[in-house]
């Protein structure tokens, strides 16, 4: 238990509540809006028996949050690519077709080798893209993730981002002019964004943006996760075993390129292995360590231009809280830090019986209100309270 505390600069960008006719600064408009993570609500209570980060990053590992009766149902699309690699785009609950329908969506980043069927990622779609809400989603599931195919040898990796990059330019091409974009990543998915955004500063389509479990300093979180026993022997090899598995279902088109040993990767122990004989080598960067300075996002967090909400637990064992860029999160005033003392990995169970993820609550609050602020359409629904907000939550995951 602990109260959600914050980080950001002294003088935060402004924003704009049109139907109110007022303009609050990102850190007021948080605590307006967001009674999950300003004011006496905002106090993260774990589930009792996951006490801390390692239980509860286990008890995610398997957690299947989306109620059985209401299971989100995609859309599936085919993204070609420049470079004649493809993504696969999950449209919640379709693909919009009516070119007049500004409809705010959120596009979702997903972890490593993970897809729009985590439950992380439906547990939001579930809330947001149903009533009261009606609101749109759209998974980007990277290379080869989520059953699709890869195409090209090429894989995916926490330092490109021109995949993301196409594919948000081509979600603003398929809706509605002005329709509100608004980011979310998890784990791998939110370093991507973060350095996306970092990247095209105030040239992104995206209004708005939340990064959860971001590791931010690759090279810096592998060095002090293969510190300890449990970090090496347990998730970092449990890393790359995901990875090897992903590899093998697309070994014939991987080794097409001539770069990698198949096996030594399949031969690979470690996270840090795998990188060294694959991802390295796939992304043509000379050492490994040079593939970890290049991809962490904290170097590119204090040029992000759109408001940018972080989550990060400070007991994760993965995206560790020595990582996290204090300082130029701190230089920027369109960033906001919220951190909470346990949570684990993409945890943050609560509940004893039941357990559900509480970091749900914060993200639709913030979604909600930052989708409202920029809502163009006439006929969109007047405003709904974060209690409403918070209540749909409920409602959804008492069905879990």
């Amino acid at each position: 238990m602990g109260p959600v505390k914050l980080f950001h600069n002294s003088n935060p960008v402004t924003i704009a509540l049109k139907r109110e006719g007022t303009k609050l600064s990102l850190v007021d408009f948080i605590a307006k809006k967001c009674p999950s993570i300003v004011g006496p609500n905002a106090v993260y209570h774990p589930t009792p028996y996951l006490f801390n980060g390692h239980l509860q990053t286990a008890y995610a590992s398997y957690y299947n949050g989306t109620s059985s009766k209401q299971e989100i149902e995609y859309e599936r699309e085919l993204l070609s690519l420049p470079d004649g690699g493809q993504l696969a785009l999950d449209w919640a609950p379709i693909k919009p077709t009516d070119m007049t329908d500004k409809t705010p969506i959120l596009i979702c980043l997903h972890g490593l080798t993970g897809g729009s069927y985590e439950a992380y990622i439906r547990s939001v779609l579930e809330v947001i893209t149903r009533d009261p809400f009606n609101y749109r989603g759209v998974v980007i599931n990277s290379r080869g993730c989520a059953g699709s195919n890869i195409t090209t040898p090429q894989l995916y990796n926490g330092a490109y981002t021109e995949d993301a990059r196409n594919a948000i330019k081509y979600i603003q091409q398929s809706l509605a002019p002005g329709t509100p974009l608004i980011g979310i990543g998890f784990s791998l998915g939110s370093n991507i964004l973060v350095k996306y955004l970092g990247e095209e500063g105030d040239k992104t389509p995206l209004v708005a943006a939340m990064s959860v479990a971001n590791p931010f300093d690759f090279k810096s979180s592998i060095e002090m996760l293969h510190q300890s026993i449990l970090g090496r022997r347990v998730y970092s090899t449990a890393m790359a075993t995901n990875l090897k598995n992903s590899f093998k279902r697309h070994m014939d088109m991987l080794v097409k390129g001539g770069k990698i040993d198949p096996e030594k990767v399949m031969s690979s122990n470690t996270l840090c292995e795998f990188d060294e004989v694959c991802t390295r080598r796939l992304g043509d960067y000379s050492t490994v360590n040079n593939y970890y300075r290049d991809a962490s996002s904290c170097r590119f967090i204090e040029f992000v231009r759109i408001p940018l909400l972080c989550f990060n637990a400070l007991d994760d064992p993965i995206a560790l809280k020595a990582c996290i860029p204090y300082d130029e999160i701190k230089i920027n005033p369109n960033v906001v830090l919220a951190t909470t003392e346990r949570g684990g990995h993409i945890g943050w169970f609560e509940h004893t019986l039941s357990p559900t993820r509480w970091i749900v609550k914060p993200l639709a609050e913030f979604f909600v209100a930052i989708a409202e602020a920029y809502d163009t359409r006439e006929s969109s629904a007047s405003s709904l309270t974060p209690t409403e907000v918070d209540a749909a939550v409920d409602k959804f995951q008492s069905k879990s």
